[in-house]
C-alpha cells in the first residue's frame, strides 16, 4: 500500500507538467485528413502520434511506432501483457464553442478543448501513470503498455492494423474511453440498409422523401414532396405546403443516440403516420407498410419478432436512422442492438422474413460483436476495487446499447473517465472536464494499471 501512495505522490506532485502535456497534444487538430505519405490518415492524427511517442521516449520508457498508424509505450517485464487502450485522433470541433476548440482554454478549474475527454487527457495521462508507476520501483508480474490508434473515430482501422501485422494482444486490460464505474457489457449490433433497388412508383408519384443524418441517430427531420394533392393528418411537428402542383410535408422529431431510441421522436414516423390514409402504391407504399406495420413507434423489436430481454443486459432496441428516396433505390436504415440472449443470424433471418411480405429486402448489412466480461472475472473485480477505494463510491458496473474501443481487444472493459456528475460534452461544442476529476480519473487509470499487472 506504501508503494501505491508513493505513485499517487508523483502524480499529484506534477499536475503541472501533467496539464501541460495533456494541453500540447489537444492542440494538435488530429482530426482525419487525406492519406499522405507516412501519414495514413492525414498529418494531424500522426503529428499526435509522433508527440505521444516522444513524450514517452523523454519519459524513459520503451516505445514504439507501428507503421504510423498505432503505437505504444510500455513499462516492465513479463511474459504477460496489461493494456490500456486510448486513441488520439478526434472528432471535427464544429460550431458553438464559447472558447476555441484546439487550444485547451483553462476556465474556473475547467479544461476545454476537443479531446480532453475522448481521448486524448485519458490516453496522454496514461503514459504520465506509466512514468509514476516506473518511479516507484513497485513490484509488477505483467508488463504494461498503453496502445493509442489514430483511427478511432473512423472505423478504428489503426487497431486492426496493429492486430494483422503481429502485434502482442493483452491478456486483459481496458480503455479510458467510457465512464466510470466500469461497463461490463455493449450490445451486440446488427445495422441494416433495407427497402427496394430501382424502385417502383404507384397512384401517387413520389418526387423526394428522406431524412435522417446516421443510422445510429433517430431522425430529427424528415420531407416528402409529391405530385398532386395529397391528404394530410395535421398534428405536432408535421407542416404541410401546397405549391406548383405539389405538395410538400414536413416532419420534426427530436432527436437522440440510437442506443436509447426510446428517448427520441422519429420524425419519419411521424410523417409517414401523418399521410398514411392515402393509397400511394409502388415500392413507397411497401416501405410505408412495413415501418408502420412492423415498427412504428415501437422500439423494442417485438412486432418484428426480433425482442429479447435479459434482466442483466438490458433488451433490444431498434433505431430508423436514414430514410431516402431516388430513381435508384428506397432504403431505410435500421440500427438493431441485441443482449447477451440475441444472436445475430436469428436478428438477420427475422427481418428478412418480415421485409418479404412487403416486397422488400435487405440491400446491406454490417454486424458488430457483443462485449461480455463476467462480473466475477479477475478484470472487473480488481477494477471495481480500485474504485471503491478512491473514489469511497459504490455505483455498480454497467450494461450499455452502445460500444466502446473495449471491443477492439478480447478481455477488455471501458472504465471511465467520465463520472456520473460530470456534464456530457463529448463530441459536443465545448467538450471539456474539471482539472479535478481529470486528475482523479488519471490516478484511476494508474492504481489501476498497477493493480492489473500485479498477480495475487
Amino acid at each position: 500500500m506504501q508503494k501505491i501512495e508513493e505513485v499517487k505522490k508523483y502524480l499529484y506532485e506534477r499536475l503541472d507538467e501533467i496539464l501541460d502535456g495533456i494541453i500540447k497534444c489537444m492542440q494538435i487538430p488530429s482530426i482525419m485528413g487525406p492519406e499522405k505519405e507516412n501519414a495514413p490518415y492525414g498529418e494531424g492524427p500522426k503529428k499526435a502520434l509522433d508527440y505521444a511517442l516522444q513524450l514517452g521516449k523523454d519519459l524513459g520508457l520503451r516505445v514504439k511506432n507501428v507503421d504510423n498508424k498505432a503505437g505504444w509505450v510500455e513499462i516492465g517485464e513479463g511474459e504477460e501483457m496489461v493494456g490500456i487502450l486510448g486513441h488520439l485522433d478526434v472528432v471535427p470541433v464544429g460550431e458553438g464553442w464559447d472558447y476555441p476548440g484546439f487550444d485547451g482554454t483553462v476556465v474556473d478549474g475547467r479544461i476545454y478543448g476537443r479531446g480532453i475527454l475522448d481521448d486524448k487527457g485519458p490516453t496522454i495521462g496514461a503514459i504520465y501513470g506509466l512514468k509514476a508507476i516506473q518511479e516507484s520501483g513497485i513490484h509488477l508480474d505483467r508488463r504494461i503498455r498503453v496502445i493509442f490508434g489514430t483511427n478511432e473515430e473512423n472505423g478504428s482501422h489503426c487497431i486492426r492494423h496493429y492486430v494483422k501485422c503481429g502485434e502482442e494482444i493483452p491478456v486483459l486490460g481496458f480503455t479510458p474511453d467510457g465512464d466510470y464505474p466500469l461497463i461490463f457489457f455493449e450490445k451486440g449490433m446488427t445495422t441494416l440498409r433495407v427497402g427496394k433497388n430501382n424502385p417502383t412508383q404507384g397512384k401517387i408519384k413520389v418526387l423526394a422523401f428522406g431524412g435522417g443524418e446516421a443510422a445510429n441517430i433517430v431522425t430529427q427531420k424528415c420531407m416528402l414532396e409529391v405530385e398532386g394533392d395529397l391528404l394530410v393528418k395535421e398534428g405536432e411537428g408535421i407542416e404541410v405546403t401546397r405549391e406548383n402542383g405539389h405538395t410538400i410535408v414536413r416532419a420534426e422529431g427530436k432527436s437522440s443516440h440510437g442506443s436509447k431510441p426510446e428517448k427520441g421522436i422519429n420524425a419519419a414516423i411521424r410523417l409517414l403516420n401523418a399521410v398514411k390514409d392515402n393509397d400511394f402504391g409502388g415500392d413507397f407504399q411497401n416501405v410505408m407498410d412495413f415501418v408502420l406495420e412492423q415498427i412504428g413507434t415501437e422500439t423494442n423489436g417485438k412486432k418484428l419478432g426480433i425482442h429479447c430481454f435479459d434482466e442483466e443486459t438490458g433488451e433490444t432496441t431498434v433505431n430508423l436512422g436514414i430514410f431516402h428516396f431516388s430513381q435508384e433505390k428506397i432504403e431505410v436504415s435500421m440500427d438493431t442492438r441485441y443482449p447477451q440472449n440475441g444472436v445475430h443470424e436469428e436478428v438477420l433471418a427475422r427481418i428478412k422474413e418480415k421485409l418479404a411480405l412487403y416486397g422488400l429486402e435487405v440491400l446491406s448489412y454490417t454486424k458488430e460483436k457483443k462485449l461480455y466480461v463476467p462480473k466475477d472475472s479477475e478484470l472487473i473485480q480488481k477494477l471495481m476495487k480500485v474504485y471503491r477505494r478512491e473514489t469511497k463510491r459504490d455505483e455498480k458496473p454497467m450494461a450499455i446499447g452502445g460500444g466502446t474501443y473495449a471491443k477492439m481487444f478480447p478481455n477488455m472493459v471501458a472504465f471511465g473517465p467520465m463520472f456520473p456528475e460530470e456534464p456530457e460534452t463529448i463530441h459536443q461544442p465545448n467538450e471539456n472536464v474539471s482539472i479535478e476529476n481529470m486528475m482523479l480519473s488519471i490516478w484511476l487509470c494508474t492504481a489501476a494499471m498497477a493493480e492489473l499487472a500485479t498477480i495475487d
